[in-house]
C-alpha cells in the first residue's frame, strides 16, 4: 500500500506543469530577501526551512505563528508599493490574485523581481505550488523530499475521493454569516475545490463565486454536511447560535451533527495545512 501511495504521488509531482507567469517557477535571481504576499506561500516557505528570508508578510499569513513579529504589508490584493520598498526586499513572491496592478508595476519599475505564483483549488494544485516554490528558491529536491515523506498517503487518498459519483455527500460550505445570512461557496472559488478535493458535492454549484443566501433556499437545499469556517461560527453565536435558529436547526446537516469547523486559511488557504484539512473532512463525511 506504501509503494502504491508513493508510485501515485511521484505521477503527480512528474505531472506538475509551470505554475502561473511563463517564468513564475524558475530561480529567482536574489532571494535573499523576500516579501510574501499570500499566507499558503509563507506557510510553504517555512516548510522548506527558508522562513529566515522572509522579511515581510501580507495579512493574510496571520494564521502562521512564525510569522508574528515579522511587518506586515498589507492586504495580499491591497498591497503599498511604498511599505514593500521601504523593506528593501530582492524578491516579492505572492499569489495570483495579489495587486493592485499598479502596484505591482511601480514596484517592478524599480527592478524588485516579481513572482506571481498561480492556486488551481485541487490536490494537484497544492502539489504544483509547492514545487514551484521550492523551484523559485532552487530547493526542488527538499520538496519532494517533504512531499513524498510527509504527504504521499494524503495525496493518495484525495486523488480517491475526487472521483465524479452521483452518491457523493451533499455539502454546503459557509465562509461567514452577514447580517444572519450565510456568505456560500459557489463555482469557481476555494470552497468549491475544497469540496470537491475531499469527495463531497457542493450544492451551491451551480451559482457564481462567494453569494450571500437565505436562510431558506439554504434549508430548501438541505445539506448533509455543514463545512463552517471558525469565523462564520463565532458570527451567527457558536452552535448553540445555529442550534437556536429554527430556520439553519431544520437542516439534515444539523440534525445529524454534521456540521465540521475548520479555520479558515487551513481550510481555503490551499498551503499544505489544507491537504490535511481535506483529508479530514473526507473521513469525517465518508
Amino acid at each position: 500500500m506504501i509503494k502504491i501511495a508513493s508510485v501515485s504521488l511521484w505521477l503527480l509531482i512528474a505531472g506538475i506543469a509551470q505554475a502561473g507567469d511563463e517564468d513564475a517557477c524558475t530561480p529567482a535571481e536574489d532571494p535573499s530577501r523576500i516579501v510574501v504576499a499570500g499566507g499558503s506561500i509563507a506557510e510553504m516557505l517555512y516548510s522548506l526551512d527558508a522562513g529566515g528570508l522572509i522579511v515581510a508578510v501580507d495579512s493574510t499569513a496571520n494564521y502562521l505563528p512564525e510569522s508574528k513579529d515579522l511587518p506586515s504589508v498589507g492586504y495580499v490584493r491591497n498591497l503599498s508599493a511604498e511599505g514593500i520598498l521601504a523593506l528593501k526586499p530582492s524578491l516579492i513572491l505572492g499569489e495570483h490574485d495579489m495587486g493592485p496592478a499598479e502596484v505591482l508595476s511601480q514596484i517592478s519599475s524599480v527592478e524588485v523581481e516579481v513572482k506571481r505564483i498561480e492556486e488551481r483549488h485541487s490536490t494537484q494544485g497544492i502539489v504544483d505550488k509547492f514545487v514551484c516554490i521550492a523551484r523559485v528558491l532552487d530547493k526542488e529536491d527538499a520538496a519532494r523530499e517533504i512531499l513524498a515523506s510527509q504527504f504521499s498517503d494524503t495525496v493518495t487518498s484525495l486523488e480517491k475521493a475526487n472521483v465524479l459519483s452521483a452518491d457523493l455527500p451533499r455539502a454546503a460550505l459557509i465562509l461567514n454569516f452577514v447580517d444572519n445570512q450565510p456568505i456560500v461557496a459557489g463555482a469557481n472559488t476555494s470552497g468549491d475545490g475544497l469540496l470537491r478535493m475531499a469527495g463531497a458535492k457542493n450544492i451551491f454549484s451551480d451559482i457564481e463565486g462567494w453569494k450571500p443566501l437565505s436562510r431558506e433556499l439554504l434549508i430548501a437545499a438541505n445539506p448533509e454536511h455543514l463545512v463552517v469556517t471558525e469565523r462564520a461560527l463565532k458570527s451567527i453565536g457558536g452552535l448553540e447560535g445555529m442550534l437556536s435558529d429554527p430556520l439553519l436547526a431544520a437542516t439534515e446537516a444539523l440534525n445529524a451533527d454534521n456540521v465540521h469547523v475548520y479555520a479558515g486559511m487551513s481550510l481555503l488557504g490551499f498551503g499544505l495545512q489544507t491537504l490535511e484539512v481535506a483529508l479530514s473532512l473526507k473521513e469525517a463525511i465518508e
